[in-house]
């Protein structure tokens, strides 16, 4: 793994999901890399604690109970953030949803549910996080995508895979947009990253996804992915290296998805 280098010295970012596997690794690794963070969750509670415990002094963090369903939610914490923080420098669209279904399964609420939380949260924390990378003529949004939505995945609910397709057609409209105001997004794809959300799944359903990673690493961790990874990929894409890189999908999945 890559060390931290502290590339994110002086931004301010927000990670939504910051609860969850995903949230807690980026969290901890954009604080490594000298980045103050708001953290942004549905469960207020635990949220609080994943930043107690990588910002004990409180002082390069800010945590809040978020629903990004809803959008005057949504607005009024990047207010909230602005004020304990400052100007929002980079946003990361973490918080999403995911289910296990065969398309017969799919229930109206389901398909509902699964766009509401992964499309139109992430474009409702886009929307509110812009006005300060407009203002200031730079910023970071960087998406969370999936690799269910390039390409077929077994067990993966349909509404999942579309509404992260829809992510990465949000992706690159924005980085259309934005490029004048010098804000790049991105997306990343993650492949299967072994967390918590796995728990849902049975060992039946998981032997697939582990069986498709080209790349094996052995030991501990498997041939799956860890949410390190995707921390990695996100602290790139947050930094200045990634100054020129917009509208791309970078893809974390061990070589799952080659040849295309």
């Amino acid at each position: 793994m890559t060390a931290p280098s502290g590339r994110l010295a002086g931004r301010v970012a927000v990670v939504t999901g910051a609860a969850g596997g995903f949230g807690r690794a980026i969290v901890e690794r954009l604080l490594s890399e000298h980045a103050r963070v708001a953290l942004w969750d549905l469960d207020e509670r635990r949220v609080a604690e994943v930043a107690a415990r990588f910002d004990p002094a409180g002082t390069d963090t800010f945590s809040r109970g978020v629903d990004v369903r809803d959008s005057a939610a949504v607005d009024a914490a990047a207010a909230a953030t602005r004020d304990a923080l400052g100007p929002i420098d980079a946003l990361v669209n973490n918080a999403g949803i995911s289910a296990a279904a065969r398309p017969w399964e799919v229930t109206d609420e389901s398909w509902h549910e699964q766009f509401r939380v992964n499309a139109d949260g992430t474009f409702f924390c886009i929307r509110a996080c812009l006005p300060d990378m407009r203002e200031r003529r730079s910023g970071k949004i960087v998406n969370v995508g999936s690799l269910a939505a390039q390409q077929g995945r077994p067990t993966t609910n349909p509404g999942y895979a579309a509404s992260k397709g829809a992510v990465l057609g949000m992706t690159v409209s924005l980085a259309r947009h934005l490029g004048e105001y010098g804000i790049s997004v991105n997306a990343i794809n993650p492949g299967f990253i072994k967390t918590e959300i796995h728990n849902q799944f049975t060992p039946e359903e998981l032997a697939p996804l582990t069986a498709d990673i080209p790349l094996h690493r052995g030991g501990e961790h498997g041939s799956h992915g860890r949410p390190e990874d995707i921390a990695a990929a996100v602290a790139y894409l947050a930094s200045s290296d990634a100054d020129f890189v917009s509208g791309e999908f970078l893809s974390v999945n061990g070589a799952t998805r080659t040849g295309s």
